[in-house]
């Protein structure tokens, strides 16, 4: 179905489409089991704490239920549907936006609810371990070439450009950290030492400081604290609101 954003055309064909080829398909979902979902999108709001998007695919969310999501855990606060109304049940195809976790989730993250706070943590635990697992495998991995490129940076053969990326989404923060990362070549690696949701504060600061890095904020502005500091070390910070010219920037500075 051709679909545009922008003119809406097609929109509704599609709808139709969706719920047709489910009927044909006999796409069903239990909506009696503990749910199951995805995160869309998650970011972390200053009145609020850690608020993330999700779409329940099986089962049945209620507030109150605990939760697995990657590295974060939590017990469902509060949901709301798309108005902003609240909700206290969510059933399959229903996405809503939850708060009441200990972190802010990636996107694209799947959701787990379970009987107890404590299996919650157990999971979230769980995945952390193999997160640090599977990083000293890639590092093991990768330290022949890493030493072969930290010897051509010493040499003086490859320059190095460090970034800090802090966007107002997760989802942003993904996609800078994967534009930019790939601008690296022969000459310049570009390499993303931290990135993260939220205001740019003074934990940023120092170790852009630290890393000799530039601070690329999306979305977002640094709180007044950062910025004192950030003059005081002559940290640069750069602020956009659209990827291209965050990406041409850092071009032209490898250039």
């Amino acid at each position: 179905v051709p679909v545009s954003a922008h003119t809406k055309e097609g929109i509704s064909q599609l709808l139709e489409m969706i719920i047709l080829t489910a009927e044909v398909l006999e796409l069903k979902a239990n909506d009696k089991r503990m749910a199951r979902g995805l995160v869309i999108e998650a970011r972390l709001d200053k009145g609020r704490g850690p608020v993330a998007t999700i779409l329940v695919q099986k089962g049945t969310l209620k507030v109150g239920d605990h939760l697995a999501i990657g590295a974060s855990n939590g017990k469902v606060r509060a949901m709301l549907d798309h108005n902003g109304d609240r909700l206290k049940t969510a059933g399959p195809s229903t996405p809503v936006e939850i708060l009441g976790l200990n972190s802010v989730p990636d996107a694209g993250e799947i959701v787990v609810a379970t009987e107890t706070d404590k299996e919650a943590k157990t999971i979230s635990d769980a995945y952390i371990e193999q997160g640090k697992e599977k990083l000293l495998a890639e590092t093991k991995s990768k330290k022949l070439s890493l030493d072969g490129l930290f010897s051509q940076i010493q040499a003086g053969n490859i320059k190095e450009l460090n970034l800090i990326i802090k966007a107002d989404v997760q989802g942003s923060v993904q996609a800078v950290q994967q534009s930019l990362v790939k601008l690296s070549n022969e000459e310049v690696a570009v390499r993303i030492i931290h990135g993260g949701v939220g205001a740019i504060n003074e934990s940023d600061v120092s170790l852009a400081s630290a890393s000799n890095a530039i601070i690329i904020g999306f979305n977002i502005r640094p709180d007044n604290m950062a910025k004192e500091i950030a003059d005081r070390e002559e940290v640069d910070i750069r602020l956009y609101r659209v990827i291209y010219d965050a990406i041409e920037d850092i071009e032209n500075a490898m250039k």
